[in-house]
């Protein structure tokens, strides 16, 4: 997430088996919360996750795993369920963020930027934030899907925007 990387300047990714790769930033999106980070030595056994197909998202009732560091401590996974779709969440930038994925699975910090998958092994949604009360919110595959190239060929995702003011009229 975006909003992990932002005050960061030197990161590390953890693979399977506790092997730890430096990493540089590729790009990073504060109006949907993604980032990109780029092993500089990718380890061979190293496999993408695939997005869910499902779209625009994961019908309500779809069992998830949310996988992650939870207060620092890795490799944990909690299970739910995804309890709504089409959520918006407040951006750091005073934006919203579209099309966010509800789950009851528990989300803590050190979740953030990690993956929230389907019982096939899918990316249903990158975990964002934690509302309390065993809810929580990831940024949508669908999302995901089409602001993560461009932050990998780009470095940025230009979002369209319409700027429009209310003004008073008199007479």
């Amino acid at each position: 997430n975006q909003h992990v990387v932002a005050p960061g300047r030197r990161f590390r990714l953890r693979f399977r088996g506790n092997e730890w790769r430096s990493a540089r930033l590729v790009g990073t999106d504060v109006y949907s919360d993604l980032a990109v980070l780029r092993p500089v030595d990718r380890p061979g056994t190293a496999e993408p996750l695939p997005w869910s197909a499902t779209e625009p998202e994961p019908p309500v009732g779809t069992e998830v795993l949310a996988i992650g560091s939870p207060f620092d401590l890795g490799r944990s996974a909690s299970r739910g369920i995804v309890s709504g779709v089409d959520r918006l969440l407040p951006a750091p930038n005073n934006f919203s963020i579209p099309d966010a994925v509800q789950t009851d699975a528990a989300l803590n910090p050190g979740n953030s930027g990690g993956p929230i998958v389907t019982a096939t092994g899918e990316v249903a949604a990158v975990a964002s934030s934690a509302g309390g009360e065993n809810i929580g919110f990831g940024i949508s595959a669908a999302l995901s899907k089409r602001v993560i190239p461009r932050l990998i060929a780009d470095g940025e995702f230009r979002h369209a925007y319409l700027g429009v003011g209310i003004v008073e009229v008199t007479p």
